[in-house]
């Protein structure tokens, strides 16, 4: 099936693919153990996966050099690429950047180590692409955490088109890369600091070793294909979706049927499987005594999640979204077409419409147990995502590789079997090209980089317009004690840009203010019960924060809140409706 000169460009890069994970896991053993946390040897490691990833993009560039096809497409590559680092030039605004992916390095360098942190639920979760952002912070290094989440997704391209070009024309297999460059989901998320890139890295990695593997029958492929899978599963917990998905294909594709091959499959995989998340697992119950705290607490305990009323997937987008039956179940698929960046309602992104001819491809041409199941595999994650979470498109990038494959049989298909294919694909290639670059242009429209890279907007006024509490911050780095502790309350756990220690509600936001209030018999008390939190201050949306009070404290609570709001609160500083207060 593969052809020698690509078959070994192929393998070094998922080598390549497979050290990376390596790399990024005895990180957080040094890490976890409060080395190599702001020394320039922890650079080394990042770095590292950095080089290999850029090995990876290098054969995928050689291969892809051979045709004038694939020379066009590298060239368009590299524009692209160039426009998606200059967005990574801006500060960080995208909310989870500011939550979690550099919110969470930056508290790990004020511990002086990787600590699971109480009040933030996220700092549980498997996060090995989060830790190695760590010492590109410690260093003032900002925009590389976003170059190397960028080098994740073009690895993972290079790696599908290596594999495309083993057995399909060059030309559809340099489409489907630039295809899947320009994906609206993979370009928003390649110019930030988020994960999903790394767990579409890993998937694929994971995913092509298995067809590998099943056309080879070379076993270190298998062991390879499991660990990649467990370092998908390291880098979130989605991955944790692809992880038994990916086990089903070492028994679907396997060359041998016989039950003791089946078996002994199963297990060369699930070993190496385990590795990458032995770490996490141990630190989560050591910590929580739940291993996959926050999940599953009713099996294994930890912390309580306050109190709230369960509502089932299907009603919550019927009634939030106000949705129809239809829009809702038909949810996993509207995404490839009407999803839209910045809108929950609308999957805050989109991939592409010619994606889901993916689905059509494993059912006319070869129709064989490989087509099958990536066919499976690609559906389960989209009906899995789409039950298990709240629905947003990058959570299912995972099913992606696999559909970009089917895609790219279904067009070559087309290509040979098609009546007056020589201007129908052109015509419908250009159709979701421009379907990308039209959803990119709207995205740079937003994110607009030239204000800030030309002057026209200081940093400070830059990151306002994303984050309007941002003054806040600002002024308590500037003025406030380094001993002070701010409670942030209903600032959307945006932790990053405060340099004082800081807390919040996970979950509620407010609610250690209301029950503060509830405790207390006087306003002295609301004060006394703060300072036993160890808060000093508060940074609040005003009206939201009180709306939030007037509706949960009685009329005697209500009251005490207010005695105490005007007796041992002061204000600080103030922008627009946001307020940072000190506790007096």
């Amino acid at each position: 099936m593969s052809r020698p000169g690509e078959s070994a460009r192929l393998d070094l890069a998922l080598w390549c693919g497979g050290g990376a994970g390596l790399i990024g896991s005895l990180y957080f053993l040094l890490a976890w153990n409060g080395h190599a946390i702001s020394s320039a040897f922890g650079l080394l490691f990042p770095i590292a996966v950095a080089l290999l990833l850029s090995v990876i993009c290098a054969a995928a560039c050689a291969d892809s050099m051979r045709t004038r096809a694939g020379a066009a497409a590298v060239a368009t590559a590299a524009i692209f690429t160039a426009a998606l680092f200059v967005l990574n030039l801006v500060p960080p605004v995208a909310r989870d950047e500011l939550t979690h992916h550099l919110a969470l390095p930056e508290l790990y360098l004020s511990a002086g180590r990787a600590v699971g942190l109480p009040f933030a639920e996220q700092s549980y979760f498997p996060m090995q692409l989060t830790m190695l952002y760590t010492p590109f912070l410690a260093h003032g290094l900002e925009s590389a955490p976003k170059d190397l989440h960028l080098l994740f997704g073009l690895a993972s391209v290079g790696i599908i088109v290596l594999y495309l070009s083993s057995y399909l024309p060059a030309g559809v297999a340099a489409f489907v890369a630039v295809l899947l460059l320009t994906t609206p989901t993979f370009a928003n998320l390649a110019s930030s600091a988020y994960v999903d890139l790394g767990l579409f890295f890993f998937t694929t990695v994971a995913l092509v070793a298995l067809l590998r593997w099943s056309e080879t029958d070379r076993t270190p492929l298998l062991a390879l294909a499991g660990f990649a899978a467990g370092c998908a599963a390291s880098v979130k917990y989605n991955g944790y979706l692809t992880v038994p998905l990916l086990a089903i294909g070492a028994i679907a594709l396997s060359p041998r049927r016989d039950a003791s091959s089946l078996a002994r499959n199963l297990a060369i995989f699930a070993v190496p499987a385990v590795l990458p998340l032995v770490p996490w697992l141990f630190r989560n119950y050591l910590e929580t005594g739940n291993p996959v705290f926050p999940l599953m607490r009713s099996t294994f305990g930890g912390p309580p999640r306050p109190g709230s009323t369960s509502i089932d997937i299907l009603t919550k987008r019927r009634f939030l979204y106000d949705e129809t039956w239809i829009e809702v179940l038909t949810t996993p698929f509207r995404a490839f077409v009407t999803g839209r960046y910045g809108d929950p309602a609308r999957f805050d992104g989109t991939f592409n419409p010619l994606l889901l001819f993916g689905f059509l491809g494993a059912l006319i041409g070869r129709r064989n147990e490989r087509a099958r199941y990536l066919w499976l595999f690609s559906l389960s994650v989209l009906v899995l995502v789409f039950f298990l979470t709240t629905f947003r498109s990058r959570y299912a990038i995972a099913a992606v590789a696999a559909l970009a494959i089917l895609t790219a049989e279904l067009i070559d298909h087309w290509r040979r079997t098609m009546p007056h294919a020589r201007v129908l694909l052109p015509a419908l290639g250009a159709a979701a090209l421009a379907f990308n670059l039209w959803h990119f242009a709207d995205y740079w429209r937003t994110m607009s980089p030239t204000s800030y890279l030309s002057g026209n907007l200081s940093r400070s006024d830059y990151i306002t317009r994303f984050v309007p509490e941002y003054p806040l911050s600002e002024f308590a780095n500037q003025n406030l004690a380094p001993h002070a502790r701010v409670y942030l309350a209903f600032l959307g756990q945006r932790g990053y840009y405060w340099r004082r220690p800081y807390t919040y509600d996970f979950h509620y936001s407010g609610t250690s203010l209301r029950d503060a209030v509830r405790d207390a018999q006087t306003a002295e008390g609301i004060s006394d019960e703060l300072r036993e939190l160890g808060i000093s201050h508060i940074a609040a949306s005003a009206p939201l924060l009180g709306r939030y009070l007037q509706e949960d404290l009685t009329d005697t609570e209500l009251s005490r809140w207010q005695a105490f709001a005007s007796r041992h609160l002061r204000l600080l500083h103030s922008h627009g409706s946001f307020g940072l207060y000190e506790i007096i």
